[in-house]
């Protein structure tokens, strides 16, 4: 078989794999279904939203040590295949494809109902347009945008995330004065919930992390990934959540109590709480502005591109089908897993429903997580002389926390989604030994898959650490900012 994986390039920097990460995880959770659990918990979403953090910081930092060691498209199902063995890889692998388009197609139907209600305000009624139509549409654009190379898409993403940002800064700063601060003092929880409904809701929450290794699943195309992937992760893990607690405190200033059922039904629940409170015009033009054409087409982007390298890893390997790992001969892309998440994208956008789409995406993560932190634990028994460059800090007792942890929020998830996760591992499973029976596998070298990885010259070293010193302090005041925002309403 021709040799594709000397024909990737190696051109995202920190910048992009940062960029690329956020894009992924902020957006459809953080917009949708996981900002509508404030219309159940109101201002104790800070909680929920801390705890998530708390239970996603180890599993990066772990990421980050195998990201390192290993850098090279697929992610997990490498960990995995070198780790545990390629039935584990084969699970893996199609569970984070899977997971990531689905946060794709929610990402689409979340831009669509943003864009029909941006459309609203500025007088254009295109209610009569079914939300889908412009999911598809727009999946379309997206896959052209990932055909065309890495580096058009790295670039467009960053602009995506930037404009995100800019735009939030902007709302942030004209709705200051527009706060109650009085709302964080009402509690919409009369009585504590279940149990069940508890972690029903965390399960959401936590779904607006998901993705933080979005990155590794490129490392074949980042530059000095020995340094920039365990960096991006580190950075990107705490960027989610100052913004995750940011816009939560935007909407609980915002919004009064008797209009949380609003919330909680919303399929725009930022949007819908904004038009529930009176605050129509410039306030939800602006919004719907940055979610939309920001926020949203950034988690698209990466929500393509991530699950096509794990399509394109495992027909190398021979776990499914050689066709699907060509490599365009002029942009230097995996283009036929390209079309593959673009079609498995189409199916999902078709059910309409975010909610049950997010619910498959967080239980097959969760699934992925497991399996990346057994071949953790595998990689330190069958490789321990494996050069690792960076090393998580007491990561094997992370892995079994992570593992035990997720489980046990698999137990309350939608129980229909844990049906379909069942059935995906089944079929998982059993394409996986059907496929295997037409190869013979055997491990390629680490040369040979990984390739020579180039050591920085002393001064593009210095200007990488430059950078993630600036990205590092920058994220250090966002998430101090975005804690102590909380203690206003306390003293106020």
């Amino acid at each position: 078989m021709e040799n594709n994986k000397a024909k990737m390039v190696r051109v995202l920097g920190l910048k992009e794999s940062i960029s690329m990460t956020i894009g992924t995880v902020v957006g459809v959770g953080l917009f949708t279904c996981g900002s509508a659990q404030i219309g159940y918990v109101g201002s104790w979403i800070i909680l929920f939203t801390l705890i998530a953090l708390l239970i996603s910081i180890w599993p990066c930092l772990i990421y980050g040590e195998m990201a390192s060691a290993l850098p090279c498209a697929g992610g997990t199902y490498n960990y995995a295949k070198r780790g545990l063995n390629r039935a584990w890889a084969s699970l893996a692998g199609w569970h984070y494809i899977i997971s990531v388009v689905a946060i794709g197609a929610g990402e689409t139907l979340a831009f669509s109902n943003y864009f029909k209600i941006l459309a609203e305000q500025i007088g254009i009624d295109l209610t009569w347009l079914d939300s889908r139509i412009i999911a598809i549409i727009l999946i379309f654009i997206f896959l052209y945008l990932n055909v065309k190379g890495i580096e058009q898409s790295g670039k467009a993403q960053t602009i995506f995330v930037f404009f995100f940002w800019g735009c939030s800064i902007c709302w942030f700063l004209y709705m200051i004065p527009k706060i109650h601060i009085e709302y964080f003092s009402e509690s919409v929880m009369q009585s504590l919930p279940s149990f069940k409904k508890i972690m029903y809701i965390f399960g959401l929450v936590w779904w607006c992390y998901t993705g933080f290794e979005t990155c590794v699943s490129m490392g074949a195309e980042t530059k000095y990934p020995q340094y920039t992937l365990p960096r991006a992760l580190k950075i990107s893990v705490f960027l989610v959540f100052a913004l995750n607690a940011l816009f939560q405190w935007f909407l609980v200033g915002l919004v009064p109590v008797e209009f949380y059922n609003v919330l909680a039904l919303a399929d725009a629940p930022y949007a819908e709480g904004l038009k529930a409170a009176g605050l129509i015009g410039f306030p939800v033009i602006l919004l719907c502005i940055g979610i939309a054409f920001g926020g949203d087409l950034s988690t698209i982007n990466p929500g393509i591109a991530a699950p096509a390298r794990y399509i394109y890893t495992m027909a190398e390997d021979g776990a499914i089908p050689s066709a699907f790992g060509k490599i365009h001969k002029i942009h230097k892309t995996p283009h036929i897993a390209v079309y593959v998440v673009g079609i498995i994208n189409v199916i999902l956008i078709a059910t309409g429903s975010i909610d049950y789409i997010a619910s498959v995406s967080l239980i097959s993560l969760a699934i992925c997580y497991m399996i990346g932190c057994l071949s953790y634990l595998g990689l330190k028994r069958r490789m321990p002389s494996l050069h690792r460059p960076y090393q998580a800090p007491f990561g094997k007792t992370g892995c079994c926390v992570t593992i035990c942890l997720y489980l046990f929020m698999i137990l309350f998830a939608d129980k229909g989604a844990v049906v379909t996760s069942i059935i995906i591992s089944a079929i998982c499973i059993g394409s996986y030994f059907l496929s295997s029976r037409k190869h013979k596998h055997s491990l390629p070298a680490l040369e040979e898959e990984i390739g020579i990885i180039m050591e920085p010259t002393k001064v593009e070293k210095e200007q990488m650490d430059k950078e993630y010193k600036i990205w590092k302090i920058c994220t250090i005041i966002a998430v101090c900012i975005a804690l102590l925002i909380y203690v206003i309403p306390i003293f106020a």
